[in-house]
């Protein structure tokens, strides 16, 4: 099984990172490679959402004075056939957060052997009125359980998702207000 290749870099770039020090880490167990700008450290998460009760994540990260950079991969090889729901879903997360900024396409790798997600950029905002009770508080839990992190106002978080072969990959950029 080929891995794909996720990269923070660009990332790096809203999040005012210097580029030119990132080297990639392979994770063959977990089906890809991915860039950071120092060792990440390893934790373990639970993916919970409304269509999952529970999930094991990995989450890899690691801290700059301002930034942080976690690449998230959740196992739902039970869900295989379910990406694009399980995508659909992840982004309403986010946009629960906060006010999106942008919303757009991704891809990584090239022609047939590509992998679709989705890019979206949001600045938490607590303050954001959900379109039902407990939608706000259901999403910054599932933040902090699949980041370690809470999604503080003023935070501003650029998520690349990506749904392939049973797993769930968010690879996130924070901008961390100078309070954290």
């Amino acid at each position: 099984m080929r891995p794909i290749i996720l990269t923070i870099a660009a990332i790096a770039i809203a999040c005012g990172s210097a580029a030119a020090a990132w080297k990639e880490y392979p994770l063959p167990q977990f089906g890809f490679v991915v860039e950071f700008p120092a060792d990440p450290t390893r934790s373990m998460g639970n993916y919970r959402t409304v269509t999952i009760r529970s999930a094991p994540v990995q989450i890899f990260s690691v801290k700059e004075e301002h930034s942080l950079y976690v690449a998230s991969v959740v196992d739902l090889m039970d869900r295989k056939e379910e990406g694009a729901s399980l995508l659909g879903e992840a982004e309403f997360n986010l946009s629960m957060l906060g006010d999106v900024s942008n919303s757009s396409v991704s891809r990584v790798g090239p022609g047939g052997n590509a992998v679709w997600g989705h890019f979206v950029t949001v600045d938490c905002r607590k303050a954001k009125i959900p379109d039902q009770p407990g939608q706000g508080d259901a999403a910054r839990n599932w933040f902090k359980g699949n980041t370690g992190i809470e999604c503080v106002d003023g935070t501003r978080l650029t998520v690349n998702m990506f749904f392939h072969r049973g797993r769930l990959y968010l690879i996130h950029g924070i901008n961390l207000p100078n309070a954290l």
